[in-house]
Parts: C-alpha cells; sequence; structure tokens
C-alpha cells in the first residue's frame, strides 16, 4: 500500500512538473513567434517603402534592444486599465528607486515624486540615435538610467561645444524654466544642444504637459533657491554655458600676463573688445524660472 501511494505520488509530482515546462515553453515560443510576426511586419513595410539599408540596420538594432529590454512587452499598456491607486503603487515601485538616484529630485518630499511616477514614461533609444536635435522644440524632460549620452552644442566658426551624459543625468531642463514662467507661453522652448546616444540607452521620461501640471499643483516646491542650484549645477546647458566662460577667461588672464603692454590705437582696441564680446555670447546664457 505505501509502495502504491509512493509511485501515485510521484506520477502526479511529474505530471505537475511536465504541465509548468509545457506552459513555460507555450510562453516562451508564444513571445518568440510574437517578436518573428513584428520582425516579419517591419521588414515588409521597410521593402515596400525602399528604405535605405542605413535606415534598416538602425530599425532593426532598435528593435533587438527593445527586445532585450522590456521583453516585446509593453509594461504601461499592460497596467493601465487597472485601477487608478493600484496602478499608482506599481508605478511607485518599478520608478521610485530609480528617480531618487537623480539628484535634481533630491530635495523633493514623497508626494511629488509619487505625481512623477505616476507621469513617468520609460524610453529605449539605440546607438547613434540622435534623440534631439540642436534648435528643436524640448517635448519632454528625459532621464538616464542606463547607458550614455553626448550632447554637442554649436558655438561659432565651426567650433562645439561636447559633453558626456551617464546614469542619473538628465536634459531637456529647458522645460522647467517654461513650465515656470509667468507670464506662461505656449511655444514649446528650443533644444540648445543635439543629443546622441553613445551607446545602448535606457531612460524615463516627463512630457511638457505631466511637467507643467506637476509644476502648477506644487509650485511653492519647485521656486526654492536649492533647486535652482541644483539644476544648474548639473545641468549639460550650464555646463556648456560655463565652461565656455572659464576659458575664455584664462585666455585673456594668458594673454594680459604673457604679452606686454603695448599702445593699441583705438581702431585696433575697439576690434579686440568686439572679438571679446562676441566670444563671451558664442554660448548662450541659460534662463533660470527665478529671475
Amino acid at each position: 500500500m505505501f509502495s502504491i501511494c509512493v509511485v501515485l505520488s510521484g506520477l502526479m509530482l511529474f505530471t505537475l512538473l511536465i504541465g509548468n515546462i509545457q506552459v513555460f515553453l507555450h510562453t516562451v515560443m508564444a513571445k518568440k513567434r510574437k517578436m518573428q510576426l513584428r520582425c516579419r511586419d517591419m521588414e515588409w513595410w521597410m521593402k515596400r517603402r525602399q528604405l535605405p539599408s542605413q535606415l534598416r540596420q538602425r530599425v532593426r538594432r532598435y528593435e533587438r534592444q527593445r527586445w532585450a529590454a522590456v521583453g516585446g512587452d509593453d509594461e504601461m499598456e499592460l497596467i493601465q486599465d487597472l485601477p487608478e491607486g493600484l496602478r499608482r503603487d506599481i508605478k511607485r515601485f518599478l520608478c521610485f528607486d530609480l528617480i531618487k538616484k537623480v539628484p535634481l529630485f533630491h530635495s523633493l518630499d514623497g508626494l511629488i515624486l509619487d505625481n512623477i511616477c505616476d507621469r513617468l514614461k520609460p524610453l529605449v533609444f539605440s546607438k547613434d540615435e540622435k534623440i534631439i536635435r540642436e534648435g528643436d522644440p524640448v517635448p519632454r524632460i528625459v532621464f538616464i538610467m542606463r547607458g550614455c549620452v553626448k550632447s554637442a552644442q554649436n558655438l561659432s566658426r565651426g567650433m562645439e561645444a561636447t559633453n558626456t551624459l551617464e546614469a542619473g543625468g538628465f536634459f531637456g531642463d529647458e522645460l522647467l524654466s517654461w513650465c515656470l514662467r509667468r507670464p506662461f507661453m505656449n511655444r514649446l522652448p528650443a533644444s540648445s544642444a543635439t543629443f546622441t546616444c553613445i551607446e545602448s540607452t535606457e531612460a524615463f521620461a516627463l512630457d511638457a504637459n505631466d511637467l507643467k501640471y506637476i509644476t502648477d499643483h506644487f509650485r511653492y516646491k519647485f521656486a526654492n533657491e536649492r533647486l535652482k542650484r541644483t539644476a544648474r549645477f548639473y545641468s549639460s546647458n550650464w555646463r556648456t554655458w560655463a565652461a565656455v566662460n572659464i576659458q575664455l577667461a584664462w585666455r585673456r588672464y594668458i594673454e594680459r600676463t604673457r604679452r606686454a603692454v603695448t599702445y593699441v590705437s583705438a581702431n585696433g582696441d575697439s576690434d579686440r573688445r568686439l572679438r571679446q564680446y562676441a566670444a563671451f555670447f558664442m554660448s548662450i546664457r541659460p534662463h533660470d524660472h527665478l529671475e
């Protein structure tokens, strides 16, 4: 009797194991099939539209990275129909620790961070992809979680100021001044630099309308000196402006110390001052929402 019970228990456990393996394999194969169908449709579309090979390679690279990052599922779409409170708690669990790493948010309280978490959207960028170009309207502020992004700002005479943003960095901070400006302007601010992915990058984005909603409801927290200093310190725009002006000041200092004081004609002095002022204003000074 005991042997029969042992045999039946073993058969039952073996059946459960086989069932779980079948469910797992079915799930994996279903996702793989979904990816294959998407890739097939994408290839058919690119062929029909006669896209050049370079663009096709970029599309394929993006699809592979997106699949590796999210497994083919849109997380925000999966939780979209859940109750608001449950959705907020899930997004807090997924995003809260990540956004706490962003220096700009260190001084904000939990209520504001909860509202930010509820409105963040995940983004995936492939290598060498231009996220936004200089002069384009800034639609969102982007917080880098993984990867590396290069910012490039054209100055003058072909000169270019570059900066590298890593995990914890952000760009699109022009929107912060835009949201807190009074009187308010509906026109989005222009990007002061071109941002390009050096490697595959994962990020979270806060759209302009969502950022405006948060700053309008919690304006008392955003209008403070500490936040302004933090935004200046970590802003790629302010760093570029500071670097250009520090370099100009250093060159002027070297020029004064190494060259003897000589008589300069009025026209020559005017031309020299004009060149200095032009160099000083090569990089446009960013605007603060408190100024």
